[in-house]
């Protein structure tokens, strides 16, 4: 099977943006020609029961949640600000109506949130839970921030912290959520940076993605759409902190948590050198900080505290990787 990357390069060569489509295959979001003032922003996400989620770990009001931050992080990542929603719900038939009425508890909560009106979708029903959230936003006419844009100099940031998703499940797998209840809170519900990424368009950015397949491969992604190669400071990046005795616990490390784990959600973006400069230390309360920079070429480097760098491992999320 070839690899997510592989699969939506050849849907990009076999259907061409054009007729009112700004953006359209390979980014966070769809960009669609609107009116004068504002583009619209469409965007649309699966989530499928034994893939993200788990029903013994994973309770229906947090999976309802998580449904609707993967496309209001998509949203984010263009700058879009959130206005409709629509759900589509698969579920065995053996399913509660407590479940469905919990799972869209989830939903409503994070829509009023985030002023997102529910304005549709579809009921069925199938063998194991399966979810699709399609989500509509609008952004200022021309833009929307983009995966492709960054340039040779510009500095790489990301918000927040990363891994803490990850770390969050590996807890909840082993059995030890109440040693690491903030981080299972951040897994089960995640919070689109949408505040944060319009306040970012407004300061700028040259790129920006958001980070759900792990820092490795977001990157990746954001570099081969822009044309560009990058190098990461390994010290520089946010991760999680672990003693040496819960990393033997969970079996996991900082450092993989965060290049590898995905669902954090925060953002990456660029920013030419002056006005990285003048980026606060933080913004809409999430804290922000410089990894690294973008390069000429197409590779991707990970320097180490020492100085010296070896090539970045890939080895984000995806869904067709053998295992």
């Amino acid at each position: 099977m070839r690899s997510e990357s592989e699969i939506i390069r050849g849907l990009q060569r076999r259907f061409r943006a054009g007729g009112g489509v700004r953006v359209g295959i390979g980014d966070d979001a769809a960009v669609l020609a609107g009116d004068r003032r504002r583009d619209w922003v469409v965007t649309t996400d699966w989530l499928i029961e034994g893939v993200h989620f788990r029903r013994q770990t994973h309770p229906p009001r947090a999976v309802g949640w998580k449904a609707l931050a993967r496309s209001l992080s998509d949203l984010a990542a263009t700058a879009a600000q959130p206005r409709y929603a629509l759900v589509a719900l698969a579920v065995p038939s053996a399913t509660s109506a407590r479940w469905v009425d919990e799972f869209f508890a989830g939903v409503k909560a994070l829509a009023d949130r985030h002023g997102v009106k529910l304005v549709g979708g579809d009921l069925s029903s199938a063998s194991q839970i399966t979810i699709d959230v399609q989500a509509l936003g609008v952004v200022e006419r021309g833009r929307a921030a983009l995966r492709r844009g960054a340039r040779p100099g510009d500095v790489l940031f990301v918000s927040g912290t990363l891994g803490l998703s990850h770390l969050g499940l590996a807890a909840l797998r082993r059995g030890r959520a109440r040693e690491f209840r903030r981080a299972v809170r951040f897994h089960l519900y995640p919070e689109p940076r949408v505040r944060l990424a319009r306040l970012l368009a407004r300061r700028g950015v040259t790129a920006m993605i958001d980070v759900s397949d792990g820092l490795s491969t977001d990157l990746a992604h954001l570099a081969e759409a822009s044309g560009v190669g990058a190098r990461l400071a390994a010290d520089k990046v946010p991760v999680v902190r672990l003693t040496a005795a819960e990393e033997r616990r969970l079996g996991v490390t900082p450092w993989a948590l965060a290049a590898n784990g995905g669902e954090d959600y925060e953002l990456l973006f660029t920013l030419p050198p002056r006005r990285a400069a003048r980026l606060p230390l933080k913004l809409a309360g999430v804290r922000l900080t410089a990894i690294g920079e973008i390069t000429r070429g197409r590779g991707l480097a990970l320097v180490g505290p020492s100085g010296r760098a070896r090539p970045l491992s890939v080895r984000g999320w995806d869904h067709f990787r053998r295992r």
